[in-house]
């Protein structure tokens, strides 16, 4: 089977590195991946690349102005010789519907959407233009039933939808009690130092603001911990970050490193790993990677953060540092043994229910389910 993928670009984001660990599991030649990504560049191509998947640089400026280009894309979907068209977030979705010639169309839906208005204007109008599309597709493939929700109070069918969470490789996201030395050696610090870690871009969904507040609370109880976050846009120079550490007086205790390739190895670095999202978040990665490398969570609760940890001890209200900080200290203060009894839990979660083969199976039956003509009409 060739599946065609519309997405908007290769970066570090959740939908991304799902293609991508997607592609890994189903690789050629039982299923052949041609990945569109409408901006070009990313630093996931690479990666794609080496597993089987052929990249199609789409060129499309994520703008109005891609609706004129619709032809081009027409052409690229029709060379690309694909039995099934995949789209990836909203705007890879609709130019999915727009461009796919007469074949079936697959939605990829990865965020909740509690109010349209946290997204941004643009966004937001693809959105509502969409609407008509979906009762087109052959599935909207959602990763969280809360999304599905959302989105169908604001008018998708909800006869198309199809829930598959988000799968993990336990492989490569495992325990490393190497790796929170190398990490410590690499960012100068002492032995005795431990690492909390956030995973996300710099995004104002990610609240850092209620993530540098906590952080505050629980270094001035405990000079020991540090601060690292990884992501896209989450560097040293930027206005935002550098004045949330000024403001909390967190200077030499926070650790920016920006967008990274090497995730498996630097999240199992972390004693404690955070989720701080405020809202839309669907089904997080950060928060399945953590746990799969055995590292205890914390997350804020938004989109299916409680479904995934199973443990509601570590769920706590968004945009709520009080609360983050106290649960964050009282996870510190237990034992080395107690902490690693958590981890294992969270990765035998992970590996019962979310591991990648069996999730990668059900996208697989969606796409043949698709070709043969099956699905809601």
């Amino acid at each position: 089977m060739r599946i065609a993928h519309i997405i908007t670009g290769l970066g570090t984001g959740g939908a991304e590195t799902m293609l991508a660990k997607l592609i890994e599991a189903l690789p050629p030649p039982e299923h052949e991946h041609v990945v569109m990504p409408l901006l070009s560049g990313g630093v996931l191509a690479a990666r794609i690349a080496a597993a089987g998947g052929q990249i199609v640089d789409a060129g499309i400026p994520r703008s109005p102005r891609a609706l004129l280009s619709l032809a081009r894309l027409r052409r690229l979907v029709q060379e690309a010789r694909a039995d099934v068209v995949q789209g990836w977030m909203y705007h890879g979705n609709l130019v999915a519907s727009l461009a796919a010639s007469g074949k079936p169309v697959l939605w990829g839906i990865r965020q909740t959407l509690s109010s349209i208005s946290h997204v941004r204007p643009m966004t937001r109008a693809v959105i509502i233009a969409s609407v008509p599309f979906a009762f087109r597709t052959n599935r909207i493939i959602y990763n969280a039933t809360l999304s599905a929700a959302d989105h169908e109070r604001l008018g998708f069918p909800a006869k198309k939808r199809a829930y598959i969470p988000n799968g993990f490789d336990t492989l490569r996201f495992r325990p490393m009690p190497e790796a929170s030395a190398a990490l410590r050696a690499e960012l100068g610090l002492a032995e005795n130092v431990r690492l909390i870690g956030r995973v996300a871009r710099d995004d104002a969904i990610k609240d850092h603001e209620t993530l540098f507040a906590a952080f505050a609370r629980v270094a001035s109880s405990d000079p020991a911990c540090h601060l690292v976050c990884v992501g896209r846009g989450m560097l040293p120079g930027r206005p935002r970050l550098d004045a949330l550490t000024t403001q909390h007086g967190l200077a030499g205790r926070v650790h920016l490193l920006g967008e990274r390739l090497n995730m498996p190895e630097l999240t199992a670095a972390f004693d404690l790993a955070l989720s701080t999202s405020r809202h839309s978040e669907g089904f997080s990665n950060a928060i399945g990677e953590a746990m799969a490398a055995g590292v205890p969570v914390i997350a804020t609760e938004v989109g299916e953060a409680k479904e995934i940890l199973g443990d509601s001890t570590r769920i706590v209200s968004a945009a709520d540092p009080e609360a983050l900080a106290e649960c964050c200290l009282r996870l510190l203060a237990l034992s080395p043994a107690q902490l690693a009894a958590l981890g294992t839990a969270d990765r035998a979660r992970i590996e019962e229910r979310y591991a990648m083969p069996g999730v990668a199976r059900r996208f697989a039956l969606a796409w043949q389910e698709a070709l043969n003509g099956i699905g809601p009409n």
